[in-house]
């Protein structure tokens, strides 16, 4: 996402927090090329409120635009960078970080849907290690690449066996019958769980402390951002301990990860 935000007074609610954007702050219109500090910019079709360094929005803000999609979070040089919060307007809701205005790094997705996806992003799409949990009870936990389940990962539903192995563009390449899902779990704990926990949970809480404080309404913001990031790392572990029960006989298997 790239820069501007939100009007004064207005609030949202997104994964059960709500922020509301914080009271009276200079008012611009048009580029400002020198502007720095806290300013409410607004246009025909967009409008963002927070911080600016040379004109552009770095630090803490808010952005809206015409169609109602929603940003509060980390911006920099213009782009939202690091940890941050979006709602669509269909109602869909992304919790995590960013870089160059798209979501990369670990994130939590909640979809119109009822689906939901918490792990990694690359770039924008899913991509790495994430649980997507689908509105029709399945559950997915593995790899992922460009979006599509990609290398070693388990599907589970509550009509039929679960199926596990290495997959290729969203199909099982090879059968359920030839992983072992205890390796397969063990190999997603070592190899990625830890990542997602530190990233989440501790460095995007890190981060927002260290966010320039612009008011009380800008800390309630911040409050909000950590305890969504902690909620979904939270989240995220307890779907995949629930688990690991002893319902699954161990077979011989090279791990791969893609």
């Amino acid at each position: 996402m790239s820069t501007r935000g939100s009007s004064g007074g207005d609030s949202f609610t997104a994964m059960g927090f709500t922020i509301t954007t914080w009271v009276e702050c200079m008012k611009v219109s048009g580029l400002i090329p020198n502007l720095t500090g806290t300013a409410w910019k607004h246009g025909p079709t967009e409008a963002y409120k927070g911080q600016f360094m040379k004109g552009l929005s770095h630090g803490f803000g808010v952005y809206q635009d015409h169609a109602g999609v929603l940003y509060a979070g980390e911006w920099v040089n213009g782009q939202s960078h690091g940890y941050g919060m979006q709602t669509y307007e269909d109602g869909s809701c992304y919790v995590g970080q960013y870089k160059c205005g798209l979501k990369h790094g670990s994130g939590h997705f909640q979809f119109r849907n009822g689906g939901a996806h918490a792990g990694e992003y690359f770039a924008g799409k899913m991509h790495g290690f994430g649980v997507y949990r689908y509105s029709d009870g399945q559950r997915y936990e593995g790899a992922w690449r460009e979006g599509n389940r990609k290398g070693l990962g388990m599907c589970s539903s509550a009509y039929g066996e679960p199926q596990s192995g290495l997959w290729d563009d969203d199909f099982l390449k090879i059968s359920s019958f030839a992983v072992n899902y205890t390796r397969v779990l063990d190999a997603v704990q070592t190899t990625q769980l830890l990542l997602f926990h530190s990233q989440v949970a501790r460095t995007a809480a890190e981060k927002a402390y260290n966010i320039l404080r612009v008011d009380d309404m800008v800390n309630r913001a911040v409050a909000a951002a950590e305890n969504a990031a902690n909620a979904a790392a939270v989240a995220s572990s307890m779907a995949i301990q629930m688990e690991q029960r002893d319902r699954w006989v161990e077979h011989d298997f090279p791990m791969q990860m893609v």
